[in-house]
């Protein structure tokens, strides 16, 4: 699915299009990554203690809100780009925290305590 992101990507797709281009090549990956859910899911062998077991139970819970990605060209595929924006925060933070000891940079220090 990622390769069809990028597809997109490189063909500068977007609103419909975007979503005809995932309809017709990740439509399919999505529905043969459920129905190989479901199968896993009826497995004898996995005891609901099992992390896998917990992981498919989780896919199968939420199978509407990760079909969305499908069917909505504004949905990205993952929320990696907003982890990486939340990041730099609480390094920074942690980072001016040292600096701050040696009697510099206070007024960063403060203004990033408050956020």
């Amino acid at each position: 699915m990622y390769k069809v992101e990028d597809d997109i990507r490189k063909q500068g797709l977007e609103g419909d299009k975007k979503r005809d281009y995932r309809q017709l090549k990740a439509k399919p990956l999505v529905d043969q990554f459920f129905t190989w859910n479901k199968e896993q899911l009826r497995r004898l062998d996995l005891v609901p203690s099992n992390p896998l077991s917990k992981a498919l139970g989780y896919v199968q819970k939420r199978e509407a809100e990760l079909r969305v990605y499908r069917d909505d060209p504004s949905v990205d595929i993952d929320t990696n780009h907003l982890e990486r924006a939340l990041r730099c925060i609480p390094m920074g933070r942690k980072n001016w925290m040292c600096v701050s000891r040696r009697g510099r940079y206070d007024v960063k220090l403060h203004s990033e305590t408050l956020l």
